[in-house]
């Protein structure tokens, strides 16, 4: 792809437990990665996201890296807390240099509470 049509994406990741283990859920690309602490399920994560968007961007389908996560998500990412970037900086930093289309990530963390359970 050339420079003047790189694709940039904004994606947004929401962070929830499962049990013991915490889930890093990628909004744009319905991806997931798994962890005993948010750090470890964003780390699983980014490695799916740098894979697919390498196979979608060599086999010249960028289609594919537009597959929604389901609406209960999208939910739970907008009645979550915002979380520091420096958090996400540490874990996402290989990813953001190595593919010219991530541009940026923002996350929040979502946790079951009355009044916050997604419909």
């Amino acid at each position: 792809m050339s420079e003047s049509r790189k694709l940039r994406i904004v994606l947004r990741v929401v962070f929830y437990r499962e049990g013991e283990s915490w889930i890093a859920h990628c909004l744009e690309f319905d991806l997931a990665g798994d962890g005993m602490t948010k750090e470890d399920a964003l780390a699983v994560l980014s490695d799916a996201i740098a894979l697919q968007a390498q196979a979608s961007l060599e086999c010249q389908n960028p289609a594919n890296l537009f597959t929604p996560a389901d609406g209960e998500l999208f939910q739970k990412y907008a009645a979550g807390a915002d979380i520091v970037d420096g958090v996400l900086m540490l874990s996402i930093k290989d990813l953001r240099s190595s593919s010219p289309i991530i541009e940026d990530v923002e996350a929040r963390e979502y946790e079951d509470s009355p009044g916050l359970v997604p419909a």
